[in-house]
């Protein structure tokens, strides 16, 4: 029997990134893993983004309080304007700890964070 996935709403300072505010750039609160697994960041409820140019990157240590650093070249500086950008995912994670890093760029309107692993 395959494991099912658990979604997870990304936190900054313990709040969820539900309906967050596009303008405010973020360092979203570590997300560990138990284990080496697949996982797909989401963003939706992508309303009303406007102008600027909003990026997603994806940082990981393998300590909770460590430098963190980008995961991989193509899951750096994501250009989340485009439609198939907002699913970032990959088939393992091999770090201990994942963090969540957002650029506003100037951008307007509001969106959620969803992690499933």
């Amino acid at each position: 029997m395959l494991k099912q996935k658990e979604n997870y709403k990304v936190e900054v300072n313990n709040v969820e990134v539900e309906g967050w505010d596009a303008s405010v750039s973020f360092t979203s609160d570590p997300i560990e893993f138990e284990e080496s697994t697949s996982w797909a960041l989401s963003v939706d409820g992508y309303s009303g983004v406007t102008a600027g140019a909003p990026t997603i990157s994806i940082l990981h240590s393998n300590t909770f309080n460590g430098e963190y650093l980008p995961y991989k070249t193509s899951a750096t500086s994501i250009d989340i304007t485009t439609d198939i950008n907002r699913v970032v995912f990959d088939d393992s994670f091999f770090a201990r700890y994942m963090k969540i890093q957002y650029v506003s760029g100037g951008s307007t309107g509001t969106f959620d964070l969803i992690l499933s692993k």
